[in-house]
C-alpha cells in the first residue's frame, strides 16, 4: 500500500484510506512508517482522513502510536462520526484533531470582488465567500482570520470570516456574513452622484488606519517587506543607485500603526454608508506609505503597461479609477498645497514601483514592459527625491 502525501514548509501530511480497521491496520501503519522514512523529522506529521469514513480501534492505536512518536501531531479533516469516535474515545482531549470543512459551490455566484491573492464571490443574500488562488494553505487562511480579529478589536471596520470551507470547485475560503452590503465599485457605478461622499468615507476608513497603534510583535513591520524589495530588485540598479534606494527607504519613518496594504474599492464594501474591509491577509504595521504604494499600483501603475486594468480589474474606466487616486490625496491632505500633495505623490509612487518591481520578478519575469517601467521610474525619482518621510 502506498499512501498520497506531501510535505510542505515541515509539515509531512499523509492521507489515510477510505477505511481503517482489522483488514487494513497492519499495511496503514507500514505504509505510514515508510512516507516517514522518506521524509525524516517533519516539523509537524498531518494525518488527513479527508478520504476516511471509518476508523476502528486498532486505527485509533495508529493514530495514539503517531502522537507519542511526534511532538507536533494533528488530524485533519475527520469526517462527523470519526471525529464523534475520537471524542468519545477522549483522543480530542489529548491531540490535536480538526473536523472537516463544509464544502460549498461557487458555480454561478458572482464575483463581487477581487485583490491579489483571492476572489469574492456573493454566496446568499447574506453571506460572501473569499476564495484563494494563489495556492494559499488553510494554515494561510487562519492566519488572516487571527489578523481580522485582531483589527476589529482595535477599532477596523472589517467583516469577521465565521467558516473555513472547501471549495467544491477547487480550493479553499472564507465566508462572511455582509447582509445589505454593496461593493464600493457597484455604488461608484449605479450612484455617480454620490462619489464625492463615498470618496470621503473611504479616506476617513485610511485615515483610521493609519492612526490605529498596534503594540507588540503581532503583525509584521511593512519596512522589513520594503528590505526584502529592495534586495530583490538590486540586481536592476548600478550600486550608486542601489545606494540611494536604500537611503530612501531608510528614510521612511519607523512608526506602530496600522497598514492594510491593499485597500483599494474591490475590498471595500458598505453597509448603508459605512465602508467595511474584507481582506485582510496583507495586514502589517508601518507608515501610511505603504497603503498608498498598493492603491497607486491598482488605481494607475498597472495601466501604464497594460491599458485596459482598470475596466478588466477594477470595473471601472480608466478616467475613474485616476479621480479615486487623486481625489483620494485631495481628501487626505485637503490643506497642503498642489506642490506638497504632488511630493507626497512622488514618495508614494516610488515605493509603490519598488514593489511592483518586486511583484514582476516573482509573479511576470517575462513581462519586459512592466519591468522597463519600474526601472525608468524608479531611477527618476531617485534622483529627485531625498526622503520617504511625510
Amino acid at each position: 500500500m502506498e499512501l498520497k502525501n506531501t510535505f510542505d514548509n515541515g509539515e509531512l501530511r499523509i492521507f489515510l484510506p477510505n477505511r481503517v480497521d482489522t483488514s487494513n491496520a497492519t499495511e496503514v501503519s507500514t505504509a505510514i512508517e515508510n512516507v516517514l522514512a522518506a521524509n525524516p523529522e517533519p516539523g509537524t506529521l498531518v494525518l488527513d482522513l479527508l478520504d476516511t469514513a471509518y476508523v476502528s480501534s486498532v486505527g485509533l492505536r495508529i493514530f495514539l502510536k503517531m502522537k507519542q512518536g511526534h511532538e507536533s501531531f494533528r488530524i485533519d479533516n475527520a469526517s462527523v462520526d470519526v471525529y464523534d469516535v475520537l471524542q468519545m474515545t477522549g483522543f480530542t482531549e489529548i491531540m490535536d484533531v480538526r473536523k472537516a470543512m463544509r464544502v460549498v459551490s461557487i458555480e454561478g455566484c458572482p464575483i463581487i470582488g477581487e485583490g491579489f491573492y483571492g476572489k469574492v464571490y456573493r454566496l446568499n443574500p447574506d453571506t460572501i465567500v473569499k476564495t484563494y488562488f494563489r495556492g494559499n494553505p488553510v494554515s494561510d487562511i487562519e492566519r488572516e482570520r487571527r489578523l481580522a480579529q485582531k483589527a476589529f478589536v482595535l477599532g477596523i471596520p472589517t467583516a469577521i470570516s465565521y467558516d473555513v470551507v472547501r471549495i467544491k470547485e477547487g480550493g479553499y475560503g472564507s465566508v462572511f456574513e455582509l447582509i445589505d452590503a454593496d461593493s464600493f465599485k457597484k455604488r461608484i457605478l449605479e450612484h455617480p452622484e454620490n462619489l464625492d461622499k463615498d470618496i470621503k468615507a473611504y479616506c476617513h476608513l485610511l485615515d483610521t488606519i493609519a492612526s490605529t497603534e498596534v503594540k507588540g510583535d503581532d503583525l509584521p513591520r511593512s519596512l522589513d517587506a520594503a528590505y526584502t524589495w529592495i534586495e530583490e530588485d538590486a540586481q536592476d540598479f548600478d550600486k550608486a543607485t542601489n545606494a540611494k534606494i536604500k537611503a530612501l527607504v531608510d528614510s521612511i519613518p519607523d512608526v506602530p500603526y496600522m497598514v492594510h496594504g491593499d485597500c483599494h474599492i474591490k475590498n471595500i464594501f458598505f453597509v448603508g454608508d459605512d465602508p467595511v474591509l474584507i481582506d485582510m491577509d496583507t495586514l502589517s504595521k508601518g507608515h501610511r506609505i505603504f497603503d498608498l504604494s498598493p492603491i497607486f499600483l491598482t488605481y494607475l501603475a498597472y495601466e501604464m503597461t497594460q491599458p485596459g486594468n482598470s475596466e478588466a480589474f477594477l470595473g471601472i474606466p480608466f478616467s475613474l479609477s485616476e479621480k479615486l487616486f487623486y481625489s483620494t490625496f485631495d481628501g487626505l491632505y485637503p490643506n497642503k498645497s498642489e506642490a506638497e500633495k504632488k511630493e507626497i505623490i512622488d514618495k508614494v509612487q516610488f515605493l509603490g514601483f519598488l514593489l511592483l518591481l518586486w511583484r514582476v520578478h516573482h509573479y511576470e519575469p517575462e513581462n519586459k514592459a512592466r519591468k522597463d517601467l519600474c526601472i525608468n521610474e524608479i531611477r527618476r525619482l531617485a534622483k529627485k527625491l531625498d526622503t520617504l518621510a511625510f
